[in-house]
């Protein structure tokens, strides 16, 4: 008796993944552009932060990058949900937070520095802080979720390395900012831009294998891991 052939999903349900990987190229490249053309940008990539982008006169390509990583993202999400890969309620709740707060990052600009604090500014900031720490819970819990799995071993395993090697640099963040939150006092940063390109560029690369991850999961007669 013959068995049956595997069932081929649908275009729509194919084209997730190139989808979202496609637009995460196009975010890469426009990030390229503002770290390479002055004229658009003229910051110091080792001393200036990243949304300081939003203040110059490129900044409709850092809000480009955004609108395209997020966009991407929520497809990646769909793709994974319906891989089986990423099932669980609270994790799912994470890669939206993610999805979402990179969209509040574009809208609302940062406080230029040394002018005053606005609303608009505050948002920005607790945006940010969820952004850096969101995709990086979602890399680790997914990775040790299936970390078991044969089949899923591998991405299992970068998955969780990469978000583990991205956290340390949240720390020269959010560490001055609790001591000064709560001391009233200043404590300052070193290299801040750096560390955080280093951050996005580890951010970057977790998405290239979540997004491999669930290409592979969508070959024909693959059985699906269950989140």
């Amino acid at each position: 008796m013959l068995a049956p052939a595997p069932v081929r999903p649908r275009l729509r349900a194919r084209l997730l993944v190139p989808g979202a990987q496609a637009a995460f190229a196009v975010a890469l490249v426009l990030l390229a552009v503002l770290h390479l053309d002055r004229s658009l940008a003229p910051l110091d990539p080792v001393s200036a932060m990243l949304s300081d982008y939003a203040l110059v006169p490129g900044r409709w390509l850092w809000d480009g990058a955004l609108i395209l990583t997020s966009t991407g993202s929520a497809v990646l999400l769909v793709a994974l949900r319906r891989r089986g890969l990423l099932a669980n309620p609270a994790l799912v709740a994470a890669k939206v937070l993610w999805c979402v707060s990179l969209l509040a990052v574009a809208v609302f600009a940062k406080d230029p520095q040394g002018g005053a604090i606005t609303a608009t500014g505050k948002i920005h900031l607790y945006a940010s802080a969820v952004t850096c720490l969101s995709l990086p819970v979602v890399g680790w819990a997914l990775g040790r979720r299936h970390r078991d799995d044969p089949r899923w071993h591998r991405f299992a395993t970068w998955s969780r390395r990469l978000a583990l090697a991205a956290i340390p640099f949240y720390l020269p963040f959010i560490v001055p900012f609790t001591v000064n939150v709560l001391l009233g006092g200043h404590l300052p940063t070193v290299a801040t831009g750096l560390v955080e390109r280093l951050m996005m560029v580890l951010e970057i690369a977790l998405l290239a294998v979540l997004g491999h991850w669930a290409h592979r999961a969508m070959r024909p007669g693959r059985a699906q891991a269950r989140a």
